[in-house]
C-alpha cells in the first residue's frame, strides 16, 4: 500500500507550484487527475480518506482548483447534497451557466476547461444520449406511452428526445427530492405534458405504487450515491412501477473513472461505483418469474453502466 500523506503531498505541491507560475493548466490537471487515480487505487480506504480530509482540504492548492465553479459547487453542495442539476449543467456545458464560468478567475476557466471534458463529464453527456434514445424507443413502440424518471434533475434529456418534443407520450412524470429542479422542469417542459413530483428516495420506496405504472422507469443519478441495501430497495420499488412488458433502466458511475481521486479529494464527491455484476446483483430481490430479460451495457466512454430489466 502506498503511504498517502507522503505520496499525496508531493502531488499536491507539484499542482500548487505549477498553478501558481500560470503553467499549463490543461497538462497539470492532468498529472494531478491522474496521479489522485493512481494514489487512490493503491493506498487502503481508512489512509486515503484521511488524505482528502486532512491534507487535500489543508493544502493551499484547494484554493486553486476551487477556483473552477464546477469543482467549488461540488465541495460546497449549496443544494445540501452532492452532484445537484446545476453542478451536471456545468458537466454538460449548457448554456445556463455560462454566468458562473464568465465570473470565475482566469485560472478557473481554464481548469473548467479541463473538468467539463474529463472522463466523468464525457460519460454523464452520452449518459444524458442515451436516456434521450431510451424514450424515444419506448415511445416509437407504445401508442400511449408512459414514462416515469426518478432524480431528474433539471431533464437535460429532454432536450434530445423528439418523442416528448412532439408530445407523442401520454404521461411523463418527472421525480426529485428538490424543489428548485422541480421549478425549471416545469417551466421548461411542463407545456410539453410533463408533471412533477417530489420525493426523497425513501419516501418514493414507500409511495411508488401510488404513482402508477409506466411503460418506462428510469433512474439516472440517485444510485451513485446509494449503498446496497437501499438501492435494493429502491430497484424493488421501480419495478413494481413498471408495467408488465415495459424496461427498468438506472445508471451508475463505474470504478474505473480517471477522475475517481480528484472527485474524492477537491469536490468531496463520493460515489458508490458498481461494476456490471453489482448491477446485477440490484435485482435480487425482484420475482424471478416476473423477469423477461435483463442486461447490462456501459455508454461509449466506459464510465457509466446502465442496468436494464424487462418486466415479463
Amino acid at each position: 500500500m502506498a503511504s498517502a500523506p507522503i505520496e499525496g503531498r508531493a502531488i499536491l505541491d507539484r499542482a500548487y507550484d505549477a498553478f501558481s507560475s500560470e503553467g499549463r493548466v490543461f497538462e497539470e490537471m492532468d498529472h494531478l487527475v491522474g496521479a489522485l487515480a493512481d494514489l487512490r487505487q493503491r493506498t487502503s480506504a481508512d489512509d486515503w480518506n484521511a488524505f482528502c480530509r486532512v491534507d487535500c482540504v489543508g493544502h493551499p492548492v484547494r484554493f486553486l482548483v476551487h477556483q473552477d465553479p464546477l469543482t467549488e459547487r461540488a465541495f460546497f453542495k449549496p443544494r445540501g447534497y452532492p452532484g445537484d442539476a446545476v453542478l451536471l449543467d456545468m458537466f454538460y456545458g449548457e448554456d445556463g451557466v455560462k454566468p458562473y464560468v464568465d465570473e470565475a478567475t482566469p485560472l478557473g476557466q481554464e481548469i473548467y476547461r479541463y473538468t467539463s471534458a474529463g472522463m466523468a463529464a464525457t460519460a454523464l453527456r452520452r449518459r444524458k444520449e442515451v436516456l434521450a434514445s431510451m424514450i424515444d424507443r419506448v415511445s416509437d413502440s407504445h401508442a400511449e406511452p408512459h414514462i416515469m424518471t426518478i432524480g431528474c434533475g433539471h431533464l437535460r434529456e429532454a432536450g434530445l428526445s423528439q418523442a416528448l418534443q412532439e408530445r407523442r407520450i401520454e404521461r411523463f412524470l418527472a421525480v426529485d427530492r428538490d424543489a428548485d429542479c422541480l421549478r425549471v422542469v416545469r417551466e421548461k417542459w411542463g407545456p410539453y405534458g410533463v408533471d412533477t413530483a417530489e420525493s426523497t428516495v425513501n419516501e418514493l420506496i414507500a409511495a411508488a405504487p401510488d404513482l402508477g405504472t409506466f411503460n418506462l422507469v428510469y433512474a439516472a443519478g440517485p444510485y451513485d450515491l446509494l449503498p446496497r441495501p437501499a438501492a435494493i430497495r429502491l430497484t424493488d420499488a421501480l419495478f413494481e412501477a413498471t408495467q408488465p412488458g415495459g424496461l427498468l433502466l438506472v445508471t451508475n458511475f463505474l470504478e474505473g473513472i480517471k477522475d475517481v481521486g480528484y472527485m474524492d479529494a477537491f469536490m468531496d464527491w463520493r460515489i458508490h461505483h458498481r461494476d456490471a455484476a453489482e448491477m446485477f446483483s440490484l435485482t435480487s430481490g425482484l420475482p424471478e418469474e416476473e423477469i423477461a430479460d435483463r442486461r447490462t451495457f456501459a455508454e461509449e466512454s466506459g464510465g457509466i453502466v446502465f442496468l436494464a430489466v424487462r418486466r415479463r
